[in-house]
Parts: structure tokens; sequence; C-alpha cells
């Protein structure tokens, strides 16, 4: 996981447990077998554990390129967790009292792409005369970049505004390749 992708990750044994990583045991659990690659996600094994994946992440991740899934060697052992792919994303949590919570955040290619047009745009506002139409772009720019962090999607009816915002008025947002960079990642979006 890299920064960018803002991954907040937690994976928690729970009382009276070990580790509880790949091929990890816990309290009698059965253990934990990833024949494949883990890239993202959280496993947790054993009595009371824990498993949650609330990462940040830049869509779909792709599993072309990671080595082939293997076989576990010898029998299984009962209770075991066997994931016999690669694992991306999500959570498992096996053993008794065992809780899974899967809230990670993805914004799609287009949400990413704006995101990344409003964070430029807001440094660009930073080099203008501050008015109060610099000033209300400037606010209604932070809680779209905070809407798509947070939840990977902006409203429709704000990004209507912010479009609104920077296209209408003889103003100095009208001007600038970014704001005209936003408006075309709105209208790619919502399509009007």
């Amino acid at each position: 996981m890299n920064r960018e992708q803002e991954q907040e990750q937690e994976q928690e044994q729970g009382r009276g447990g070990g580790p509880a990583g790949p091929g990890g045991s816990a309290s009698g659990s059965g253990g934990l077998f990833v024949g494949g690659s883990m890239t993202g996600g959280a496993i947790a094994t054993g009595a009371g554990a824990r498993a949650r994946d609330r990462s940040r992440r830049g869509g779909e991740r792709s599993v072309d390129g990671l080595p082939a899934p293997v076989a576990p060697s010898g029998a299984r052992v009962p209770g075991e967790v066997h994931v016999a792919g690669h694992v991306t994303g999500g959570a498992v949590a096996a053993g008794e009292g065992s809780e899974a919570e899967y809230a990670a955040v993805a914004a799609d290619r287009g949400h990413r792409e704006l995101l990344e047009a409003v964070r430029l745009l807001r440094q660009h506002l930073g080099l203008l005369s501050v008015t109060d139409e610099v000033t209300e772009a400037d606010g209604e720019l932070a809680a779209v970049e905070e809407e798509i962090t947070r939840t990977g999607r902006a409203d429709p009816g704000r990004l209507a505004r912010l479009r609104s915002l920077l296209t209408t008025g003889n103003t100095a947002l009208t001007v600038l390749a970014s704001a005209a960079t936003v408006v075309g990642a709105v209208t790619a979006l919502t399509g009007g």
C-alpha cells in the first residue's frame, strides 16, 4: 500500500490470540493460509478476532503480474481459513466471536481525476486576490475534495454548484486552465 491511497488498515487479534498473519495460528483456531498474494485487506483468526479494512483506494486492483497461487502442502487443519487466490481487499475473520468489517472507500477513475484537478485548482486559487467569489469557490472545492476523500464520490448537486461557480460571470476563475479542467471532469461525471 502507498501513502497516496491513504491506506488505513487495522488488523486486530483480540483477546487470547497469537499471530493473525499468513500462516498464523491463534488459540487453536486452525490458522490461515493465503495461497496467492495479499496486497490489501485484513484477516484475523482466533477467539475474539476482528478484521477491519478501512482503506482509501484508487479503484479496483489488478492481479495481473502477481505470482500464481499455490496449494497448501499437507492436510488442512480444522477451522483453517484457506484463500486460494489473491487478497486485494476485504475483511475475513474466523473463529469464535469473530467479526469482519469491510468499509474501504474506492474512488472510480472519474472521481480520482476530479480530485486531482480540484487539488490543483485550490493551489492556483491561493495565487489570486481574495474575493467573495474566490472564497466561495474554494469552499465548494474543499467540500468536494473532502467528500471524495471520505466516500470516493461527490454529490451531483454539489458538482452542479461547483460547475456553475466556475463557469458564470466575468471573474478570474473562468480563465484559469485548472478551473476548465475541473469543469471538464465534472461534466464527464455528471454528463452535462
